[in-house]
């Protein structure tokens, strides 16, 4: 795992995909799920799309940490810090909360939590 550089600057589309497409490729197991927007555009050969889920709700969670409890993100004081690996959000906070600095935040969702705390 990288965790130290952002996302974008790392560059290979199947960071995500490839270890779960060598364990397939390899019948350890028998299908993977991926994240769509994580695939190749060009599949590894002999491995295909089986299906593609209904979406559920696409909407996003922001948590704030506790210190901001009832603020939103129009109300966040000025150069409040919001993380994100995202591009598209990063790019969708800045355009729309100017007033706020946006930070590359790598990890799972508990060690996001954990450095929202610090």
């Amino acid at each position: 795992q990288i965790l130290d550089k952002p996302l974008p600057k790392i560059g290979e589309k199947s960071l995500f995909t490839k270890e779960l497409e060598t364990a397939l490729e390899q019948s350890h197991v028998d299908f993977v799920v991926h994240s769509l927007k994580d695939l190749p555009t060009i599949l590894p050969e002999g491995m295909a799309i089986g299906a593609i889920c209904k979406r559920e709700d696409p909407r996003d969670a922001v948590i704030f940490n506790p210190k901001f409890k009832g603020k939103t993100l129009e109300t966040l004081p000025e150069n409040s810090i919001i993380g994100t690996s995202s591009l598209r959000r990063t790019a969708q906070l800045s355009r729309y909360f100017p007033h706020l600095r946006v930070e590359d935040i790598r990890g799972n969702l508990n060690t996001r939590l954990r450095k929202l705390e610090a």
